[in-house]
This record gives C-alpha cells, sequence and structure tokens, in this order.
C-alpha cells in the first residue's frame, strides 16, 4: 500500500515550481529586452571616424559612405593658396567611433572668394585708410602720390587700375592701390644770363656792349 503525500508538500512543490517558472519568465524578458536594445540603438556596430582632411569634399563623402557615414558641408573659407574643395577641418575628428549613418560635419576651401564692400575712404588720412583696409583683409595695398597743397589725404581707391565707387563689392584680400596726396616744391626758377641781349634791347645799349675797342666813327 503506497503512501500518500501530505498536503504539505504537495502545496510546498507547488510553490516553488511557481517561483522558478517566475524567474526564468523575468529573465527571458530581460534577454528580449536587452536585444531589443541593442538592435534599435546598434550597438556594438559603432565605426571609426577616417581623417578627411586634405580630401576634396566628393572624395570624402565617397568613403564616409563606404562606411555607413555622410559628410555634410557647413562652412567655407577662401583662402588665395588653398586648394578649392578640400577639406580643412571636420566634426567630429578622425579616430573617434559614432553610429552608423552619423553625418560628419566639414569646412571646405571655398572655390570663389568672399565679396566685401569697400567704404569711401576720400579724405581719409593713409594711415586711417591703411589701417582699415587691413582689418578687413586687404594685404596687398601700394601706395600711388600726387602733388597737392596738403600732404597723407586719400583721393582715390583702385582696384585693377580703376577707381572704386563707395561700397563696392570686390574678392577679399584683392591687390588695391591708394591714391594719395603729397606736397611738393616749386622747381627754383632758372635766372637769365645777364650778358644775354634780348632782341627787345636799345640800339645804344648794344653799341656799348660791343667791348671796350669799339671806335666812334663820327670823330672823323
Amino acid at each position: 500500500m503506497s503512501k500518500k503525500q501530505s498536503p504539505k508538500t504537495l502545496f510546498g512543490g507547488s510553490i516553488i515550481k511557481n517561483l522558478l517558472m517566475i524567474a526564468v519568465s523575468g529573465l527571458l524578458l530581460v534577454l528580449l529586452a536587452l536585444l531589443f536594445l541593442s538592435i534599435y540603438t546598434r550597438h556594438g556596430q559603432q565605426v571609426e571616424i577616417p581623417s578627411l582632411e586634405g580630401l576634396q569634399a566628393e572624395e570624402a563623402n565617397t568613403l564616409l559612405r563606404a562606411k555607413g557615414l555622410r559628410a555634410e558641408i557647413v562652412d567655407s573659407v577662401y583662402f588665395r593658396d588653398g586648394v578649392p574643395g578640400a577639406v580643412i577641418d571636420q566634426t567630429p575628428k578622425a579616430g573617434n567611433k559614432v553610429k552608423e549613418g552619423r553625418a560628419i560635419y566639414i569646412t571646405i576651401y571655398s572655390r570663389t572668394p568672399q565679396l566685401v564692400s569697400v567704404p569711401g575712404l576720400v579724405d581719409y588720412s593713409t594711415r586711417q585708410a591703411m589701417a582699415m583696409l587691413t582689418s578687413m583683409g586687404f594685404n596687398q595695398i601700394a601706395i600711388e602720390e600726387i602733388p597737392s597743397e596738403y600732404a597723407g589725404l586719400v583721393v582715390a581707391v583702385k582696384y585693377l587700375g580703376r577707381t572704386l565707387a563707395s561700397e563696392e563689392r570686390i574678392p577679399v584680400a584683392s591687390p588695391l592701390t591708394l591714391v594719395v596726396t603729397k606736397t611738393y616744391e616749386r622747381d627754383s626758377v632758372m635766372i637769365e644770363n645777364d650778358y644775354n641781349i634780348s632782341p627787345h634791347q636799345p640800339a645804344n645799349e648794344q653799341n656799348l656792349s660791343g667791348g671796350e675797342g669799339a671806335i666812334d666813327d663820327t670823330f672823323f
């Protein structure tokens, strides 16, 4: 005759089973949540950013697309000796790791120079005009002097041989010519030789100038 299990044993075994099932279910939920977050955020699929400086914008974009990234131009700077279209800066910097699909912001050399308005500088002093133009990025400034009663005043600003109008826009860093005034001394007057005889000099003066050995014909 088999022994009957007590109600206490049956009840205790059921509690343990339920606890185990709850623990396993909770663990599965946590694992599924982590898996979902990993897929959603692409965790573990970060890409190292390559160096883009010196590359053309098209080349930089092609390189980034091969790594699942993309380039976005945010600024352009003109530099006379720079290669137009070349990348000079990037954000984030090379070597950082980002997620796929991230935009890399780049700054390139401009293909055309920036245009700036040259203010009217007539009657400014040469020093003031030079300081103002230099602060605007014009570093190649020649001086052309013209005679005047007053010295050191600007008469005109020339670009490529022509006089600029006030607030006219030209490429920054272009060579300019400042036309400024300069005082001058009058040339010394040539003193005529006292011995030169004017055509209108009286005849008696001409006879006297004949020399000490001249003889008066009326004596005979």
